[in-house]
């Protein structure tokens, strides 16, 4: 992977012209809201993938790098907006340039334009993931299973896992489906042959009792034995057969449909209702029927999908994946819908047999009505053919909805004449002669037989369906075990990984924390510790300000999984405000103890974090960069690399006192913080936490001077002179100090009060600034700048600083 070395961006979002040197370290952008810093993260991301995640995604409809990318001002000069980086491929041991027009995104210019370094930016181009918002780290945490487990997916490039799963789980539904319709239609050719032989159960002894029977009475032989190619109609020859008329077998059929008509209306109306409260509430929801309609739409697309051209409208992405992660994104918005759906084709299934059960009832009457009616044959043909038509129309989702009518005037559509009809037919049945034994006997056994064929292709085809469904279900469960294996094994390290982050960040109270990730179908369930009292999802018991570390924390874990040693470039875009702020510093150490090969471009808004991360020596002076304020026709006005104090001294020469006083006290609340707890001070108990800056900086200055007189305690008692003489030199100073007396009459006088500042004249206030600068400097190490911390807590051995300069030993030499 690649450090970035410098950045020159023109004209790219609220960007006129600014030039960055990253210098290959972490580098922070900070400035107030809406002063320039996220255009930062959009140019170094379009320079590298050719887009801009910030004008993608939910809520962007509308948007694209090629109408707003350009600054407002050069829309319609998109030539005029490029971004040109310099990058380190620490692999190669080579430097470029990649160097990008918003007018063309997707044809950068490359210098040196050797094969590797392309195929280097090729790869960068395929990993969106290094650039994290605000916005996306709660995807991880307060999100469902499913989504959980595709947005991780993605980021470890295991699409194709889940996008295989997902295609084994339909086929095998479909292949249920299909046993289920196959099963109904074994059952109902039964029915038609046991109706037939009328045998109470479907036994092959009954089966041959009846048969045998009417083989007795013509003479012919018996069978012994039901085998699968017996023939119940052996021995009769071609020219003694007879037609098919069997009168009892018809009364029979008759008898069969004419009952399925008295009970036609309460069955199947527990399913119908189902369908019909779904179709209710899609039009309840116009969002929710709009997602269901582009769902069948997206999946189609999806199964299309096959390049980087979109199969639904043709337009043309850079690449399949991102195109894939489009409708993937769009596809999961639809989750109620795809609730839903489920719903709707378990009731359409259940109806399909239903159908399809009825149909066999209607098939031989058809037969008997075209003897005696040729207007029932045809009205009961039309039947039948309307309920296969309307069985098909049960699988598919947009049939389903398009049936509302006909489920609210009866899911069967029954004509109106119908039971009129059969009765007329019956009467016409019964009114035949009664056959002869032999007649009887013949058209018997021929309808036997004939119904006997038709059970065994039912079984045929319902074993070969029952096998594929069974063969589908253990391809889906043998891919799931053999996924989850795997899944496993991988969400064990990124746990473990996760667990040792957050336990940095939060070393003060969840030493002992710990986490879980239990993939399972398609589905990623997370749970962490709770001070020990069990796992629990994120959301709830942990505060936003931890769930917002844990996403933090996660994202990191998964990029080491992803990249290991080649995870070299993050874009931090101010998703460390989400880290609550006892604990920013702690994040500090986590990002330099655990990644100290890893580059991150952080932006806030919070000057206060921003010097949190220099004084902590994640950034220096000369790697940050902050802006005061913007305006459309210059972009961002950057300040010059100054401390704190530089800001302050330029809000008082414009005789923005009001500026410069909150400008001090925000420092000194931060100063007063930091300090209070890297020298363990003891200020006057508070239940709610909310330390007031009256109360922080005089326990701090106490507590420091307590320690060098501690230092210089132990020193003499060790005959160690020069530490002695350091330590006293600290406190000396510090007693001396001007800022030191203001803080100290604080304590005591609460009307002196650094509320008066903003009523101070410019030349009243100047003295104050100098007086805090040169207290706060006391804390400081003067060679490396960090502020000085005792260690170990609560009970110090050492007060030291970040470069060891500073190594004052706290521990007498025992008596």
């Amino acid at each position: 992977m690649i450090k970035l070395e410098s950045a020159h961006i023109e004209e790219v979002r609220g960007i006129r012209k600014l030039d960055i040197t990253f210098g290959k370290d972490t580098f922070s952008v900070s400035g107030p809201n809406g002063s320039g810093k996220s255009g930062v993260i959009d140019a170094i991301e379009f320079a590298l993938t050719g887009k801009m995640s910030r004008l993608t995604g939910a809520g962007t409809k509308g948007l694209s790098v090629a109408e707003h990318g350009p600054h407002v001002d050069k829309t319609k000069f998109p030539d005029a907006a490029f971004v040109s980086l310099t990058v380190h491929f620490q692999e190669l041991g080579k430097t470029a340039t990649i160097t990008r027009k918003v007018s063309a995104p997707k044809k950068p210019t490359i210098n040196p334009n050797e094969p590797d370094i392309r195929a280097a930016f090729d790869e960068i181009a395929g990993h969106p993931e290094i650039t994290l918002s605000r916005r996306d780290i709660l995807r991880f945490i307060l999100i469902e299973p499913t989504k959980r487990s595709e947005e991780i997916q993605a980021i470890l490039k295991l699409d194709e896992i889940g996008q295989t799963r997902a295609a084994l789980n339909t086929a095998a539904n479909r292949l249920q489906s299909a046993q289920k319709l196959a099963s109904t239609q074994v059952d109902t050719s039964r029915d038609t042959l046991q109706r037939h032989l009328q045998i109470a159960e479907f036994r092959a002894p009954d089966l041959l009792g009846a048969v045998n029977a009417r083989r007795k009475a013509l003479g012919l032989p018996e069978i012994a034995t039901l085998a699968a190619d017996t023939k119940l109609d052996a021995g009769l020859s071609g020219g003694d057969k007879l037609p098919e008329f069997n009168k009892a077998s018809q009364l029979r059929d008759l008898e069969a449909l004419s009952g399925a008509l008295e009970k036609i209306g309460p069955a199947g109306a527990e399913p119908a209702t189902v369908i019909l409260a779904a179709i209710a509430r899609l039009e309840a929801d116009p969002s929710l029927l709009d997602a269901f309609q582009r769902r069948a739409l997206i999946e189609k697309g999806l199964e299309l999908l096959d390049g980087a051209e979109c199969p639904l409208c043709d337009h043309s992405w850079d690449d399949e994946y991102h195109l894939r992660k489009h409708l993937e994104t769009k596809l999961s918005k639809s989750g109620e819908a795809a609730k839903l759906q489920a719903e709707m084709l378990g009731a359409g299934s259940t109806l399909a047999q239903y159908s399809a059960r009825l149909g066999a009832l209607i098939a031989p009457v058809v037969k008997i009505a075209a003897e005696h009616n040729d207007a029932a044959r045809l009205l009961l043909d039309r039947w039948a053919q309307d309920l296969e038509t309307f069985k098909g129309g049960l699988s598919d989702l947009q049939g389903l909805v398009g049936m509302k009518s006909r489920l609210e005037r009866g899911w069967h559509g029954l004509p109106g004449q119908l039971a009129t009809m059969l009765v007329a037919i019956r009467a016409a049945v019964d009114a035949k002669p009664d056959q002869t034994a032999h007649v009887d006997a013949h058209t018997f056994l021929t309808t036997a037989q004939l119904r006997l064929d038709d059970y065994r292709e039912a079984m045929r085809k319902g074993t070969a369906a029952q096998k594929a469904a069974r063969l589908g279900k253990a391809a889906y469960d043998a891919y799931c075990d053999v996924m989850e294996t795997e899944l496993n094994a991988l969400y064990d390290s990124v746990e473990k990984d996760f667990s040792t982050y957050y336990k940095a960040v939060n070393e003060d109270d969840e030493v002992k924390f710990t986490a879980k990730l239990s993939p399972s179908e398609g589905k990623l369930d997370f749970n962490v510790n709770f001070y020990e009292r069990g796992l629990f999802p994120p959301g709830a018991y942990h505060s936003e300000g931890h769930q917002d570390g844990m996403g933090v924390c996660l994202y990191l874990a998964l990029m080491k999984r992803l990249f290991g040693d080649r995870f070299t470039l993050a874009l931090l875009y101010d998703v460390v405000m989400s880290v609550d702020s006892g604990h920013r510093y702690q994040f500090c150490k986590l990002l330099k103890s655990y990644f100290p090969n890893t580059q991150f471009i952080i932006t806030t808004h919070d000057r206060l974090w921003a010097e949190q991360m220099r004084s902590a020596g994640l950034v220096t002076t000369k790697t940050s960069l902050a802006f005061h304020s913007w305006t459309v026709d210059t972009g961002p006005l950057v300040e010059s690399n100054e401390e704190i104090w530089d800001e302050i001294a330029a809000a008082l020469s414009r005789g923005k006192v009001e500026t410069a006083a909150h400008g001090l006290r925000h420092h000194l609340e931060y100063a007063s913080r930091h300090l209070a707890d890297q020298l363990a001070a003891r200020p006057a108990f508070r239940s709610d936490g909310n330390y007031e800056l009256g109360e922080l900086l005089p326990s701090v200055l106490v507590r420091m001077k307590e320690l060098c007189g501690k230092a210089a305690d132990a020193a003499q008692s060790w005959g160690n002179t020069a530490a002695k003489e350091e330590a006293l030199s600290r406190k000396t100073a510090l007693s001396e100090s001007n800022g030191a007396r203001s803080v100290e009459q604080w304590a005591v006088n609460k009307a002196v009060h650094y509320n008066e500042w903003a009523n101070f004249g410019k030349k009243d206030f100047e003295p104050v600034i100098a007086a805090f600068k040169n207290l706060l400097e006391c804390f400081r190490c003067d060679d490396c700048g960090s502020w000085l911390y005792a260690s170990p807590k609560p009970i110090p051995e050492s007060l030291r600083c970040a470069c060891n300069k500073v190594t004052l030993n706290l521990k007498s030499k025992p008596k």
